[in-house]
């Protein structure tokens, strides 16, 4: 098979941190050097999202976390979903799927939401009276990344609880939980922590947990997940070798200060949209509001199909291209932090002499 480098924004190519697990032993789940492991794990997290809630570890992806978050809440409550892209209208789709009472504010796509639409969020929510209100941090369908201190104060403001789709943003941006006034942070270790897919966790707060407790499913019982993470352990059979890769991609970013690691993807980042931009291409998306792990890309024509045959057929680069209306008009870069400048600039210099093909 042909080498490929990945560059899609789905789960990150988790390859070198697997290398360096193998080595490490497969505890079974009832050894005590299986808890230590969670503990050590759980520390971590908490660390890098700088709360003080445990995180509840799944063995799902991270779709199947939020639903697991969201359904556990009562049927009647309001809800109010915050949508400026595709996974944003997926918060919806769940949200609908369990809750009778929906309510959508809509932010254009390309934007994220920030202060500059919190007069019309709280008027919103004036409206809908939501008791719960769901928004997405980071935004990977336009590469936004919103505003998250806004919306925990206003739905402190409006007694409701805030509960976030961060499967794209830990280890992209730095997180502030508690100082946010998050009640529920759902995420995943497959994006830019790069770990192996499976493995998923909420950080929730007793203000969620105390309502979070309708048995909608035997697999997904949020009250049995907290149980089991006091523990120390999963609820179902854990990937072992994933809570050594996640243990060691925590390990990587905690154990230096925080914000010369986030300066360095930002400033990555930044080097690769520059050559792209320096030759024409077009960086979709608010610029000030652009995550340092993903980069979409607008075309003057429906083009995206072709870009990523002929990146892959001759370059052995994957991409990946948009989702949702338009879809052909955007592609989507995921580099996340295990991808250097050298590499990026690789990319770049591949997508441009595809650029000139066409």
């Amino acid at each position: 098979m042909t080498t490929q480098l990945n560059f899609s924004p789905s789960a990150a190519d988790a390859r070198h941190l697997c290398r360096e697990a193998l080595k490490q032993p497969h505890f079974y789940s009832r050894q005590e050097e299986f808890n230590e492991l969670v503990r050590d794990v759980s520390a971590g997290l908490k660390r890098l999202c700088h709360t003080d809630n445990p995180p509840l570890l799944l063995t799902s992806a991270g779709t199947g976390a939020l639903e697991c978050a969201i359904a556990a809440l009562p049927p009647d409550m309001r809800v109010l979903v915050i949508r400026n892209g595709y996974f944003g209208h997926r918060l919806l789709e769940i949200a609908q799927l369990h809750h009778a009472n929906v309510t959508v504010f809509d932010v254009p796509f390309g934007q994220a939401l920030t202060e500059n639409q919190a007069f019309s969020l709280a008027t919103a929510m004036k409206t809908a009276r939501p008791d719960v209100i769901l928004c997405v941090h980071l935004e990977t369908s336009s590469g936004m990344v919103n505003e998250m201190g806004l919306v925990g104060r206003l739905a402190r403001e409006h007694g409701a609880l805030f509960l976030v789709d961060g499967i794209s943003a830990i280890g992209a941006v730095e997180c502030h939980l508690d100082e946010w006034g998050v009640n529920c942070y759902v995420a995943s270790a497959y994006k830019a922590l790069a770990c192996p897919a499976g493995l998923s966790f909420m950080m929730a707060d007793e203000a969620f947990s105390q309502q979070a407790n309708r048995r909608w499913s035997y697999y997904f019982d949020l009250p049995r997940l907290e149980r089991s993470a006091l523990n120390n352990q999963f609820l179902w059979s854990p990937n072992v070798l994933t809570l050594h890769c996640l243990l060691s991609a925590l390990q990587r970013i905690t154990g230096q200060a925080e914000d010369p690691y986030f300066r360095q993807i930002g400033h990555t980042a930044g080097l690769f949209r520059e050559w792209l931009k320096a030759a024409g291409l077009e960086i979709f998306g608010d610029p000030r509001r652009l995550s340092p792990c993903f980069t979409v890309i607008q075309l003057p024509e429906p083009v995206a199909e072709r870009w990523l045959a002929k990146l892959k057929q001759d370059y052995g680069i994957v991409i990946g291209k948009g989702i949702g209306e338009g879809a052909d008009y955007y592609l989507r870069l995921g580099h996340y932090p295990i991808h250097d400048s050298g590499a990026l600039k690789t990319v770049a210099a591949a997508m441009i002499k595809v650029m000139n093909f066409e």
